[in-house]
């Protein structure tokens, strides 16, 4: 099943600078599929969507299961979420800002280095993922989301390669439901290179709050 929608959302929390309480967002939504092919589909909506706004962009890609991969051989795969966060924060505090956090949270320089060593890697597409491979070789869940970030740009090659996706192992996305690919739209023709789209795969949050309402039921006895 999916679904579109264009409406105005307000934020929960205290919006950060440049950001409002109240903004417009349009989603697109997939539910019941695990398929790779919804992301192909997601990526071509993003471009298809600004080039007919006028606004050039670049669409970031990473994996949450690659990100797992990186914790695990960083420090443990228990510390991804707090990983995830702090390197979230990198357009906003910094290298200098990142590595004081995570210091803070009980990470040794050695650490700090091997995760920045990783998700700094540059170069092309292939170049990329044959260098992180060898550094999670030894993560079978880090593997899996470079098979998948493989997946996808091997067949979004085939279907259309005017799309201006670049891989991004520091793009992290805080929120924890995350489960696969994840994406950020950056516009680039703004001199601060501002975000104005992402979102990602979370193939277990339907089950989460579905578990929660259950847990309230009984609770309630409603």
């Amino acid at each position: 099943v999916s679904q579109s929608r264009y409406e105005p959302v307000w934020r929960a929390d205290r919006p950060q600078k440049g950001r409002y309480r109240e903004f417009w967002q349009c989603d697109a939504d997939v539910v019941g599929s695990d398929s790779l092919l919804n992301e192909l589909d997601l990526i071509q909506i993003y471009a298809e969507v600004f080039k007919g706004l006028g606004v050039h962009v670049e669409i970031k890609i990473n994996n949450r299961k690659i990100l797992a991969g990186i914790a695990e051989v960083v420090k443990g795969v228990e510390h991804l979420q707090t990983i995830a966060v702090a390197i979230d924060k990198l357009d906003k505090i910094g290298t200098e800002g990142v590595s004081k956090e995570l210091s803070t949270l009980g990470f040794s320089e050695i650490e700090i280095s091997s995760l920045f060593e990783i998700i700094t890697i540059k170069g092309e597409d292939k170049e990329m993922l044959q260098s992180l491979k060898s550094k999670l070789q030894s993560s079978s869940e880090g593997l899996k989301g470079i098979e998948e970030l493989e997946f996808v740009l091997n067949n979004l090659q085939q279907i259309n390669k005017s799309v201006n996706l670049k891989i991004d192992f520091s793009l992290a996305r805080g929120l924890s439901y995350y489960t696969g690919c994840i994406f950020e739209v950056v516009a680039l023709e703004s001199t601060l290179k501002i975000s104005i789209g992402g979102g990602g795969r979370y193939d277990n949050l339907t089950a989460l709050f579905l578990a929660t309402a259950d847990l309230l039921c009984i609770v309630t006895g409603k």
